[in-house]
């Protein structure tokens, strides 16, 4: 019981660490290549004249193939996963961000009306704000 417990704590942390699973995945690539190759050039008779080997052989290549699949797929969801977590705490970062700017803005604009009463249409670059802030000022005159 608990050799499996300690291969089941190896596995799961094998799957969590990105170089370890890595590193899984460099092997077993390795490995089930250098058995395609040693299946194809130096068993070839070997297998040709025992089926059943040839079966097992062959089916064991092919598990260790599809193995590699799925780790990679594996990895895949693993790194997107990485990535959108990184992704909402820099939105969460860019939104402080953001509301530190306006915050600044807003006390920057309301430094500057208690000192001269109006807002510099000059420092302003849109025409748009500059448009709609000129119509507010009429309406107030």
């Amino acid at each position: 019981m608990i050799r499996f417990l300690l291969g089941m704590a190896t596995g799961i942390t094998i799957l969590q660490h990105r170089p370890y699973r890595r590193n899984l995945l460099f092997g077993l690539t390795l490995g089930t290549l250098l058995l395609v190759f040693v299946g194809a050039v130096f068993l070839t008779r070997f297998l040709a004249e025992n089926p059943i080997y040839f079966v097992l052989y062959w089916l064991l290549c092919f598990m260790l193939a599809g193995l590699v699949l799925l780790l990679a797929v594996y990895d895949m969801l693993m790194i997107r996963k990485e990535h959108l977590k990184r992704m909402d705490a820099l939105d969460q970062e860019l939104e402080e961000a953001a509301e530190e700017a306006r915050l600044l803005a807003e006390d920057a604009k309301s430094e500057d009306s208690e000192k001269s009463g109006e807002i510099d249409l000059e420092s302003i670059r849109d025409p748009e704000i500059k448009r709609l802030i000129e119509e507010a000022q009429k309406e107030d005159e």
